[in-house]
């Protein structure tokens, strides 16, 4: 996940006095205020009058903060702040609440660097989407160990040797009780961007950018999680992943003899989504399908809906454009989620498209979605026999 766009006139302009001292006393700057227009524009003057290495040097260590001020990570802060702020500090967990998203940031990270930096890696994580889903044959339990990560970066740097990009490559894990994570930087190809040279002359200065994958393994669903640009890097991330730090080559399931999702609940015109009041879900919706229809002059067809319709309602639609949704084989669904609330934040839409393809990402409201496809039968990861299902525990032994 790329950091957020750091804005630092918006940054300066949500902070209060207070909060804004205690950041400077943290940098150890003074800013040169002119008297002139509002505040937060004097403090933004004050800070790009700041000599350039210093001010980059400072912005840097402020990305992560800058990140934790998005519009869903708020949640992060309020429990690192009840983790942080214990004994005599406790009433700033309350009065807290009050406080803008940059103010409350500011003030965990000088106060707990270690663990604000614990909390972003976690928002990093579970903020991703469009990941590739490896489903385990079995639950296992990992933690990171140097010898691993050593492992890991040899290999995946052997790997890279033979492809167009460089070689040179840096191996991060992060691990708590919810999950286990790897983040492998390395050397895109070489590709052209524009820069001024001496003479002042706009001309391409070949560079190798760098790229970031991720692997994360859901302990609950041992399920891995992978994100990376293209399937040979997923594929040796996954492969890699079992052999270095499972131990077992084949603990992942091939998803090309049995892909993740099954579509088969939408054929029944009685489904309805059942869902519990507690979970706070007011409505779920078909709003696209991909489906192959039985005629072979057309590959795909792709039938985009209003919320709303029933199963029984989908289906009509959908013979309008010549599928059966009884019969042709459907390559992907988007459903959209209604929850409890205001505005567009009670919306949720998910895509599901086979082999193992989705946008779901590891918040909590996407946890309960998960699990929701899985009572439906949607998530068909992991289904097997008894018999096999004994074997491959008594392997994990």
């Amino acid at each position: 996940m790329a950091n957020r766009e750091w804005n630092p006139k918006s940054f300066f302009r949500h902070l209060t006095p207070d909060a804004l001292d205690v950041l400077l006393e943290w940098a150890a700057v003074e800013l040169a205020l002119d008297g002139e227009g509002p505040v937060g524009e004097q403090v933004y003057r004050g800070w790009k009058a700041l000599p350039e290495a210093e001010r980059v040097a400072i912005e840097t260590k402020l990305l992560p903060v800058n990140d934790l001020c998005g519009p869903h990570a708020r949640p992060y802060l309020e429990r690192l702040a009840q983790q942080v702020w214990t004994n005599g500090h406790a009433q700033l967990v309350e009065d807290s609440r009050a406080w803008s998203a940059q103010d409350l940031a500011v003030r965990l990270f000088v106060a707990d660097e270690a663990r604000f930096l614990e909390a972003h890696q976690a928002h990093a994580l579970d903020m991703m989407e469009h990941l590739t889903e490896f489903h385990g044959r079995y639950p296992v339990t990992l933690k990171p160990t140097a010898e691993a990560k050593t492992a890991m970066k040899a290999a995946m740097a052997s790997h890279f040797r033979e492809t167009a990009f460089g070689a040179r490559c840096q191996v991060e894990d992060f691990a708590n009780d919810e999950k286990f994570a790897l983040f492998i930087f390395h050397e895109d190809e070489v590709a052209p961007f524009d820069r001024f040279n001496d003479r002042g002359v706009v001309e391409p200065d070949w560079q190798r950018p760098v790229v970031r994958l991720a692997a994360v393994f859901q302990f609950e669903t041992s399920t891995l999680l992978v994100k990376a640009p293209r399937v040979a890097e997923r594929e040796k991330l996954r492969d890699l992943f079992a052999q270095v730090f499972v131990g077992d080559p084949s603990y992942f399931e091939d998803t090309n003899k049995s892909p993740k999702f099954s579509f088969d609940p939408l054929r029944d015109d009685d489904f309805d989504f059942p869902v519990r009041g507690f979970d706070k879900i007011e409505d779920v919706s078909i709003v696209r399908v991909v489906a192959k229809p039985a005629s072979r002059d057309v590959k795909r067809v792709t039938v985009e809906m209003k919320p709303g319709f029933t199963v029984l309602g989908v289906r009509g639609l959908l013979g309008e454009h010549g599928v059966d949704l009884a019969s042709d084989a459907i390559h992907g669904v988007r459903l959209q989620f209604v929850f409890e609330g205001k505005g567009r934040s009670k919306y949720r839409t998910v895509s599901l498209f086979n082999p193992n393809n989705s946008n779901l990402n590891d918040t909590e409201r996407d946890r309960v979605i998960r699990r929701y496809l899985k009572e439906w039968g949607i998530d068909a990861s992991g289904r097997r026999s008894p018999v096999e299902a004994a074997a491959l525990e008594a392997a994990a032994q």
